[in-house]
């Protein structure tokens, strides 16, 4: 299956808690010109999933509208969540289909690296808005291939 990772748009800062962060307009603008620069590609994905804060749920949301796929959260996209953590969990999954992840970092660069690598000690360096496209076999370390960036 593909798996699209991908890190939440710019966020400001103007908020009472980190975990309510919202979108800027450049953090939405960059998003929505991803979804549509790749729209041919991201076409075989049936599911996004977030995690639960704010900024990434807005992210998340301009991919399902753009796509017409549902959309739904996941506590374990969390930032205080570890890779290894969020690779069990999506074993654990009935995962029908391509699906594309939004998150945050470190956390979406750890889980690159431990996908591809087998470890996380190679972390991609995402930009906000920014997609990392992989061929999974299987969830377990080291058992994907990167495929592709998209970057806004």
């Amino acid at each position: 299956m593909k798996l699209f990772l991908g890190r939440h748009g710019e966020a400001s800062f103007n908020a009472p808690s980190d975990r309510e962060r919202e979108l800027t307009q450049v953090g939405v603008q960059a998003t929505q010109a991803v979804a549509k620069a790749h729209r041919e590609e991201l076409g075989t994905v049936k599911n996004v999933w977030s995690s639960e804060l704010v900024r990434a749920r807005q992210t998340a949301a301009i991919y399902a509208e753009e796509l017409d796929v549902p959309i739904s959260s996941r506590d374990y996209l969390a930032p205080d969540y570890e890779a290894e953590e969020v690779l069990e969990a999506l074993a654990k999954e009935k995962i029908d289909g391509d699906l594309l992840i939004v998150s945050h970092q470190p956390l979406i660069g750890d889980l690159v690296s431990l996908l591809v690598r087998g470890n996380i000690f190679d972390g991609h360096p995402y930009v906000t808005s920014e997609i990392v496209v992989m061929e999974v076999d299987e969830w377990a370390s080291a058992c994907a291939e990167k495929l592709a960036e998209y970057r806004p």
